[in-house]
């Protein structure tokens, strides 16, 4: 079966928004002010930073995001009209709210898609001293191989440059099961950084490992002789992995879990 795609449209609808939520959070609270916007936006300094990556804005976020900055929600959501919302001259514009300006822009996208800013990820994370990198995304069953075919890379996701000890050696890849839920749900994105894989290191972190072949996330500990792979929903269906460490050739620890995007429902 072919693995389903996320549509290029809502993909690049995503890298559009979080674009402009970008460049307001620079132009008013500097290159390295999240921190500060989050915090007057009472969240943590990661979800905003998220959010500037392409992760789903929440309503109320981005309400709070627009009276906090005035910024104007058609040009955050089209990139049509002023930066700023400092007087709209349309008069059907001015009279509505800003949950009625959203649904607008957001119709707009879904009828306009050929209007779309398309920007790569690439582009984003192009200055190597910015605070984002480009982490290529990658099928689960791809993830312990030790040379990687970029035609088979889904594309390109970001992360925030300190979360990535070794950006080089850092790759994603997408969740297939619930092994990890409620944590990482089934369809969540992680980073891997594949330059460390020393289970006296990784002890009660979050790993990715290969046992028979099989790549996996999942929690390592180390008890005794053993090394343990546990899930975070132990079940019939996915078990705890002892394995003594005298009997470990190869190393099934592929690397440390750095990074995550979760995807909820609800």
């Amino acid at each position: 079966m072919a693995r389903k795609k996320t549509p290029k449209v809502r993909v690049n609808v995503k890298a559009s928004i979080s674009r402009r939520l970008r460049e307001i959070r620079q132009e008013l609270f500097g290159e390295h002010g999240g921190p500060e916007l989050a915090r007057k936006l009472n969240l943590p300094a990661r979800t905003w930073y998220n959010y500037e990556t392409g992760v789903t804005v929440p309503a109320e976020v981005l309400l709070g995001f627009i009276d906090e900055t005035g910024a104007n929600p058609v040009w955050l959501l089209s990139g049509e009209g002023p930066k700023f919302n400092t007087g709209l001259e349309d008069e059907v514009l001015a009279n509505l709210t800003p949950v009625q300006l959203i649904r607008r822009g957001l119709e707009k996208l879904e009828r306009d898609p050929g209007d779309l800013a398309i920007s790569s990820p690439d582009d984003l994370a192009g200055d190597p001293k910015g605070d984002f990198v480009s982490v290529g995304l990658y099928p689960l069953a791809d993830l312990g191989k030790p040379h990687l075919d970029p035609a088979s890379s889904e594309g390109k996701v970001l992360a925030y440059r300190h979360w990535l000890p070794h950006p080089k050696e850092t790759i994603a890849v997408r969740l297939n099961d619930e092994s990890m839920s409620p944590i990482l749900p089934s369809g969540s994105v992680v980073a891997i950084d594949r330059a460390v894989t020393d289970s006296k290191l990784l002890q009660g972190k979050l790993v990715a490992g290969s046992i028979d072949g099989v790549p996996m996330i999942r929690w390592l500990e180390i008890s005794g002789r053993h090394m343990i792979l546990r899930p975070n929903l132990v079940s019939r269906e996915f078990s705890l992995i002892a394995i003594e460490v005298d009997d470990i050739s190869p190393n099934p620890i592929i690397g440390q879990v750095v990074w995550s995007w979760s995807r909820f429902s609800g």
